[in-house]
């Protein structure tokens, strides 16, 4: 007989292949084909950031980052799950990109709990579905996957993932329970200037993926002195296809008119605004750009962003910091282990590592 924990990663394995057969045009019935298509158009409708490309971009990555089988057994092998009564938890989803809170949604179900799920109204088409492909798939899941539209109601713990703003709220409503409440943060890469035009290249993927619009977005690079920006200039330049989008445009000429009007030495790479300065965060269609002189410095750098950061894009980190690296390319795919803030959700959830 399956444990409940095989039978979880049978119904997430099986939710992965649908999602397969959806976006590889495979054996589908056309009933499937036509809720997938009629959720998308919702999603494109009611985000103005949302596209086509983008939505099935994060199909794509829940299926092979997330729901492979092999990967879903070895992250359930690293817990021992937990065993005592069923929890009703709370997860507020964000809405920047195309179902960015599935994650939680896998942890809490996987650790054996009632997920109550307030979506955002910029994203609440697409998750429905894939819910009742699940409850398909496995009718258990019925009565442990609830939709909210306004209160969580009576829940046990929240996770909830927003803006600064969004947090105080979240404090306010939630604070006395046991919460994970993530605010806004942003990635970075560190460059040497020995990187190849296709590190550069995939390096592009990991700024305007999503539009820049996700935490796991580069939106700063911290750069040796006297770095050559030629070959980081073109490989920016070729997204600019990115200009196709109104809303990106519109970001774009804003960014520039901005600099110019400070203006500052900033380098214009026709799909971005590629600017000096200390700050973290940058707007859409900007990316920053801050020097340093030697390994040290960079270590310095990156502990002052510490609380902050998401992501560090690099070949090869300093000593210390390597756990947080992340390869050129992807920052967009995260692992199963790989937890937004650095905490550890199932873990959360009641679940304990085995070591």
């Amino acid at each position: 007989m399956r444990s409940d924990t095989e039978k979880n990663i049978f119904a997430f394995s099986q939710l992965g292949f649908l999602i397969e057969g959806f976006l590889q045009r495979l054996g589908l019935t056309q009933v499937i084909k036509n809720n997938f298509f009629t959720a998308i158009k919702q999603s494109v409708g009611q985000n103005p950031w949302f596209t086509e490309h983008t939505v099935r971009q994060s199909l794509r990555a829940i299926f092979t980052d997330m729901l492979q089988p092999g990967k879903l057994q070895e992250w359930a092998k690293m817990y021992e799950m937990p065993k005592d009564t069923q929890k009703a938890i709370g997860i507020i989803m964000a809405g920047n990109i195309p179902l960015v809170g599935f994650h939680d949604l896998l942890c809490v179900l996987m650790a054996g709990h009632r997920a109550v799920v307030k979506m955002s109204f910029k994203d609440s088409a697409l998750l429905p579905v894939l819910a009742k492909y699940l409850v398909q798939i496995d009718h258990h899941f019925e009565e442990r996957v609830v939709f909210v539209e306004k209160d969580l109601g009576k829940v046990d713990a929240v996770i909830a993932t927003g803006s600064d703003n969004a947090s105080r709220y979240f404090e306010s409503a939630y604070g006395a329970l046991p919460h994970i409440f993530r605010k806004n943060r942003g990635s970075v890469a560190v460059l040497t200037g020995q990187e190849t035009p296709e590190q550069l290249q995939l390096l592009s993927n990991d700024v305007f993926s999503y539009f820049g619009l996700g935490c796991r977005n580069v939106s700063k690079i911290f750069v040796p002195e006297n770095y050559d920006f030629t070959a980081l200039r073109k490989a920016f330049s070729s997204r600019v296809n990115l200009l196709e989008h109104k809303n990106y445009a519109d970001c774009y000429r804003y960014a520039r008119a901005m600099w110019q009007m400070r203006k500052a030495d900033f380098i214009d790479c026709s799909s971005c605004v590629l600017a000096p300065s200390e700050q973290l965060g940058a707007g859409i269609a900007e990316v920053l750009y801050q020097t340093y002189s030697n390994e040290d410095a960079v270590v310095q750098l990156l502990n002052a962003y510490q609380d902050s950061l998401q992501c560090i894009v690099a070949d090869n980190l300093p000593a210390g910091l390597q756990d947080a690296g992340v390869q050129f390319g992807q920052t967009q795919h995260p692992a199963l282990t790989d937890y937004a803030d650095g905490r550890d959700v199932m873990i959360f959830c009641g679940a304990s590592k085995i070591l």
